[in-house]
């Protein structure tokens, strides 16, 4: 079983752990549709859509349900559409305007190829990038990449430390590790001791803007 802050027999480094990124306010209506998709479910990456259920705008359908399973990036586009139709996000928005937004959140057009959801959602805009990882908070969607150049859509649950060094990341999403949805650790390949693939200079984070009426 993967520790998420990784503890060593001596107390020393008990003591000098820092406290986990907490969950703000604004962000736990995200991390409630999040976990209402139930674990599991399996994992298929074949040509399909990813979300597991269908996505509906303005009265059209935008992604029909996947067959069977999910994969990463139909995951969190089912999970951001959710939480930004309940914010209010979407008023007003044409049924173009947000397939165009669910190719760049798949990273199907070419200006969207590296940042995907971090530029969905300034182009729709419903979001922002969050330029510095430091600032990135639980509830925050994010798009990585590792060294062995494949790529994760991920919804981000806390940084990974072990002493007072940030060595991974925690996410929710779905993957062949967790057979669907789960969450899920992954660490930096320049963490020292921990095999890890993710290459922090590439990581991109996006948030949804607030309720308009807040």
């Amino acid at each position: 079983m993967t520790r998420i802050i990784r503890l060593a027999a001596l107390p020393l480094l008990v003591a000098c752990v820092a406290p986990p990124v907490l969950a703000q306010d604004s962000a736990k209506d995200v991390l409630k549709v999040a976990r209402a998709i139930p674990d599991g479910g399996t994992y298929v990456w074949a040509n399909g859509s990813g979300v597991p259920h269908d996505i509906r705008h303005a009265g059209e359908v935008i992604l029909k349900a996947q067959d069977k399973g999910t994969y990463c990036s139909g995951f969190t586009f089912c999970v951001a559409m959710e939480a930004a139709r309940q914010r209010g996000l979407l008023d007003g928005k044409s049924a173009a305007e947000v397939r165009q937004f669910q190719k760049q959140w798949y990273g199907s057009t070419a200006e969207a190829a590296e940042r995907q959801c971090a530029l969905a959602v300034e182009q729709l805009g419903i979001g922002l990038e969050i330029k510095s990882l430091a600032d990135a908070q639980p509830g925050d969607f994010m798009q990585i990449w590792r060294t062995n150049k494949s790529g994760h859509s991920v919804l981000f649950l806390d940084w990974v430390r072990d002493g007072e060094q940030i060595v991974g990341v925690k996410y929710r999403s779905s993957q062949k590790s967790t057979d669907g949805v789960g969450d899920r650790v992954e660490y930096f390949a320049d963490a020292s001791g921990h095999e890890g693939k993710v290459d922090r200079r590439r990581m991109y984070v996006a948030r949804l803007n607030k309720s308009p009426s807040k």
